[in-house]
């Protein structure tokens, strides 16, 4: 019988009928929430003599995989693989996959309630207003002013669509566009430079690693407007933290809001003190609406690789020829 471990805290239960479709195929179900931020030993316990796995945030390193030698299939609950060692998994025979489009329109309303949030001080007057008192001051507007929107993949260019209907001016830096939809949606294509210097909100949706580490830096934070604000949604490692910091403490930057953090949970609680940074769990993606799509899809794309067809969200399609048989 064939097992799978699901370590997605958004999946209530083993009993959940969004996994009906494994016990239908004969699988065992096993839930195991806290594999989400899992030690190495620990999560290597929970994967034991598992066949695939639903994974949240638990990292997959060559080291996990190569000792979890069952593991067939890591589908990630979630668009993001940082957490996972594709280039390992490949050379182990190892199924690797995302649910590409699952959660695309809940990050990008999530950017947009970040924008909102900081530009008419939502959380610091809420806060003011629950402790009784009734100050009233002044935000600012949304309304025709220019984004800069540094990723234009899926996510990104579900924002500049959000922004039309705000009549907002959209900058973007994308170094692969999509020109029909640029033009389609009057997006501005400029440079990363340019876009920061004339950007009064900086949503970025990059992906996260390799030349894009700490893309927000010192010298790039310099450039924005005092009265900017950045908005992160994509990856934690995006962002300098101690760059952003700064750039804060100093006014040079209007504000921040951080769904996503360098480390998960943050360590660093600096930005917990600012009233003009926004700091949400990572649940940009997060909805009833996208939990849904993403644990079908997840779940699809493991039956699908267990009955021998290339699953959907598939990172490393050169594995296939070489996979972990079920």
């Amino acid at each position: 019988m064939p097992k799978i471990v699901v370590t997605q805290p958004s999946v209530s239960s083993a009993d959940d009928p969004r996994l009906d479709p494994f016990r239908a195929a004969g699988w065992s179900v096993v839930h195991e929430p806290s594999g989400a931020f899992a030690s190495p030993e620990h999560l290597l316990e929970i994967v034991q003599g598992a066949d695939a796995v639903i994974a949240s945030s638990e990292t997959y390193s060559r080291a996990v995989l190569e000792r979890a030698d069952t593991l067939k299939h890591v589908a990630r609950w979630g668009v993001g693989f940082d957490q996972v060692d594709v280039p390992a998994a490949t050379d182990l025979g190892v199924l690797v996959t995302t649910t590409q489009g699952g959660n695309d329109w809940g990050v990008a309303d999530h950017a947009f309630a970040l924008i909102f949030a900081l530009a008419r001080r939502v959380v610091e007057n809420d806060a003011v207003v629950r402790a009784g008192g009734w100050k009233r001051p002044p935000g600012r507007d949304v309304w025709r002013k220019t984004l800069g929107v540094v990723g234009l993949g899926r996510i990104g260019r579900g924002v500049a669509q959000r922004a039309s209907g705000f009549e907002m001016r959209v900058l973007a830096y994308e170094p692969y566009p999509d020109r029909a939809f640029c033009e389609k949606w009057g997006v501005e294509l400029v440079s990363l430079e340019e876009l920061l210097g004339r950007s009064d909100f900086v949503t970025l949706h990059a992906p996260g690693g390799g030349d894009n580490v700490h893309l927000m830096n010192r010298e790039r934070l310099a450039l924005m407007k005092p009265t900017a604000y950045l908005v992160n949604t994509a990856r934690g490692s995006l962002i300098d933290e101690d760059a952003l910091y700064a750039a804060l403490t100093a006014g040079t930057i209007g504000g921040a809001g951080l769904d996503v953090r360098e480390a998960e949970p943050p360590k660093d609680t600096r930005f917990s003190a600012m009233p003009n940074v926004v700091l949400t769990a990572h649940v940009a993606g997060v909805t009833v609406e996208t939990g849904e799509a993403m644990t079908a899809m997840a779940v699809e794309s493991i039956l699908q690789g267990a009955r021998g067809e290339q699953p959907h969200g598939l990172l490393n399609p050169e594995v296939w020829g070489h996979r972990r048989r079920f």
